[in-house]
Formats: structure tokens, sequence, C-alpha cells
């Protein structure tokens, strides 16, 4: 299994590009990520700034979960006013960076994401941690359907729910293989449950994501529970990035699983019909007859 890169490549390098650039450089591209997010990446009028916006359904919850007082200490002054329909922006300077800090700097930007999304669950770990408790969170990873709720059940435990959305009949089937996988006891590894009914932990919760139709198994739940050993320490950091980028992971492998299959199947197809045309016989041209005298024979 492929684990998705936290740090968003294209910033970073986009960052460390104009860092290392000897001349000012004008730069402004507008791109899209999982999740709807989107980021805006642009100079300012002298092309000494660099920015970089984003935005998604799920920003303005996790800025309110947490979200800002993670970015601020993060970012600290490098987090400035949002830009005009983007949730948050950061800016640093590209000019004259020391370049043993370059590297740095270009990695701490590209986890932009990340730091957000990861954010109420640091906050819940650490609330837990240090005794403290809340009520459940509940986060809007894309839309109403595909959602993440985060709940602190007892005093040494921390559950992490998400509901996953099949929009193919095909993505229930792979997905259901897929995440009975996650359900084997692993050593050291958050205990994993899957089911399509909501799970127990969601009880009193209201308009909770449901099948489209009655008996359709296209809405599942996915439920990690962390213990104390995953969320203090180094540890919690690692849970907080990881974990609220599982809706993506899952739905990439279930694209490669597809992907994988129709490959396999064009080149079976493929080999089939060589084989086909190889049991072809090629059809016999007519023979001269010849006669006792040697001359050519023509049926009249």
């Amino acid at each position: 299994m492929i684990l998705l890169d936290t740090v968003n490549k294209l910033i970073e390098n986009t960052l460390l590009e104009r860092m290392r650039e000897e001349k000012p450089v004008s730069v402004e591209f507008k791109v899209a990520d999982f999740d709807g997010g989107r980021y805006h990446i642009f100079t300012s009028e002298s092309k000494s700034e660099l920015s970089i916006s984003f935005t998604s359904s799920a920003a303005d919850s996790l800025l309110k979960n947490g979200g800002m007082e993670e970015l601020r200490k993060l970012y600290g002054s490098a987090l400035v006013t949002a830009e005009s329909g983007y949730s948050v922006t950061i800016q640093y300077k590209v000019d004259g960076v020391p370049e043993a800090e370059q590297a740095k700097i270009a990695a701490q930007a590209g986890l932009l994401k990340s730091t957000l999304y990861g954010a109420p669950i640091l906050v819940a770990c650490s609330k837990l941690e240090s005794g403290g408790g809340g009520p459940i969170i509940d986060i809007p990873l894309r839309d109403f359907q595909e959602r993440m709720w985060i709940k602190q059940d007892q005093k040494d435990r921390v559950t992490v729910i998400f509901s996953i959305a099949f929009s193919d009949p095909d993505d229930v089937v792979i997905g259901k293989v897929f995440l009975q996988e996650f359900k084997k006891s692993v050593a050291g590894a958050p205990s994993v449950d899957f089911r399509f009914d909501p799970p127990g932990e969601l009880t009193g919760v209201a308009n909770l994501p449901r099948p489209r139709s009655a008996g359709s198994q296209d809405v599942g739940y996915v439920t990690f529970v962390l213990f104390d050993r995953h969320y203090t320490g180094a540890g919690k950091q690692k849970a907080a990035t990881i974990l609220p980028s599982f809706r993506n992971y899952l739905h990439y492998h279930i694209k490669c699983a597809k992907s994988h299959l129709h490959t396999r199947m064009r080149t079976r197809v493929e080999e089939s019909i060589k084989v086909l045309n190889r049991a072809k016989q090629e059809e016999a041209q007519p023979k001269e007859k010849k006669t006792a005298a040697g001359k050519t024979f023509k049926r009249q």
C-alpha cells in the first residue's frame, strides 16, 4: 500500500525554486487538491514575497476546531489575513533567504493542508492527554456524505470515524475487500472496524449520512480507536497527520485497483487475439493440374 505524501510537492518545489532564482520571477497559478481543496499561489507586485492561499468545504469547520491555533504555532508571522475567496493564506519572503533554511521553509509551506486537517485530532489528543474532554467534533471532509467525527469516548481513547461514500457499485465491492484488511489485528496499530451501519459511538448524532436508496451499501463507516500509545509523545503528531488523509487514501487505492484490473483484462484479451490469429489457416492457392503430356489442364 502507498501512503499519500503529507507534503504538497507542488507548493514545496515552487517555493524552493523561487527562493533559488537569482532574479525576481513572477509566479501565479491555481491548482486543485483532494477533498475539493483549492490553492492559489502568487507573488506580490514587488515579486519579493510568495503567497499561498487554500480553501475547501471543510476549511471553515477545521479552523473553528483548532485549525487556526495550530497554523499560528507552525507559521507564526507567515500566517496573514486570508485572501478573498480563500480560508487561509501564508506568505513568505523569497529573496535573500539563506540556502541552509530554504528546504525547511519550503517543506513547512507544503504542510499547510495537512496541518489544517489534522488540527482537530491533535486538539482532541492533547485534551485527553492532559485529562480533559470535550464534545464530539463533526467535520465535513468533502460533502454531507463524507464526514469525519472525533470523539473522546473514555479517559483512555480517542475515536475517529469516517463515513465513506461509494459512487460506483464496483467501488463498493473493491472497497469492502480493501477495508476488511484493516480489521485484522496488528500489534501496535489502532483498532479498526468497518461496517455499513452507523457505529454505536455515533448514537444520538443527528443527520447521519445514509444510503441513497433502501438496501444499498453505498455509504460505509470506518472507525479508528487511538489509545494512549498513539496520542502521547511523538505518536500524537503522526496520528494527526496521517488519519485525516484516510478518505483520500482509500479512494486512491480503489482507483488503482480498478486500473490494474482493467490493464490485466486488456492484456489477457490482446494475448487471446494473438492466439486466435495464429490459429487461422491461410487460404490454399489453387494448384495447376497437368496432363500426361505436360500440358496445363483446365476444367471447362
